[in-house]
């Protein structure tokens, strides 16, 4: 049996979702971005039955998609989701709301806020550094944060954190920090010091040589729970999402949702 669920103002995509796992789906397919795949993940995870959730990306980054190896072409993504493995993969959640991908603060969170729909459209991903430069004019000021990391906590200045799920953005292989993996059951903070337009284009250059945070300017952790608190309060995001303002608290479920991706993706071994 196949249902056809689409969302509407007075029911949200995990209402669906959990509606459909407590009626005896064995699969849901999502058609949409990461901020849908991360409302359903989030029904799902609320309920008992957690069924496998396959993805048809059609968002304006669909970065999740791009990190587990789904193809992005409607074709393909669908011969995955009825072809391809189920495989759990770690959840975080910010302030309580699930992710998958990644929460940020800061300039990132800036981006999300100020990157409207007709620019999505246009720009796609792209959508976001123009409305970051349109917005900053290629200039932050940083702020002062106290990050606490499983109990341990550092203050530092800066003017990005982004707590990761996932590591790829852009391009597999263009990973935010080494070793960032949406099975290991750990969060990876990655933290950004730059302020200019130039000092963003140096990190970007360390990136793209496969050495993100061997600059000054990039910080990596990795933990359970990451507290961050900001003076003065910061937008926060979540996939692709506005999440309110500081302080988060964010944790990791590990191993909290059944992705279906293709049998020889990066984590399906």
């Amino acid at each position: 049996m196949v249902w056809r669920l689409i969302t509407v103002p007075d029911q949200s995509a995990a209402e669906l979702a959990a509606e459909a796992a407590s009626k005896g789906a064995d699969l849901i397919v999502v058609i949409g971005g990461d901020g849908t795949v991360a409302e359903v993940a989030a029904g799902l995870m609320a309920g008992s039955r957690r069924i496998p959730l396959a993805v048809v990306p059609r968002g304006t980054a669909n970065v999740l998609a791009l990190n587990l190896g789904i193809p992005r072409d409607i074709d393909g993504a669908i011969s995955t989701a009825l072809g391809g493995t189920a495989v759990p993969i770690d959840a975080g959640r910010l302030n309580g709301q699930v992710y998958l991908v990644a929460a940020g603060t800061g300039s990132h969170a800036e981006m999300v806020a100020a990157a409207d729909r007709r620019w999505k459209s246009k720009w796609g991903v792209l959508a976001y550094p123009l409305a970051w430069l349109r917005k900053s004019r290629g200039s932050l000021d940083p702020v002062s944060y106290s990050v606490t990391l499983d109990g341990k906590t550092r203050d530092i200045e800066a003017t990005m954190i982004q707590v990761m799920n996932c590591g790829a953005v852009f391009w597999r292989g263009w990973e935010f920090a080494p070793g960032i993996s949406p099975v290991d059951g750990f969060l990876d903070v990655v933290v950004y010091r730059a302020t200019t337009l130039a000092e963003y284009l140096t990190a970007a250059t360390y990136l793209l040589r496969g050495a993100p945070t061997e600059t000054y300017l990039v910080e990596h952790w990795r933990g359970k729970r990451i507290q961050i608190e900001a003076a003065p309060e910061v937008r926060l995001q979540r996939d692709g999402e506005v999440a309110g303002t500081s302080p988060a608290t964010i944790d990791v479920e590990p191993r909290a949702v059944p992705i279906v991706m293709p049998r020889s993706g990066p984590w399906a071994g």
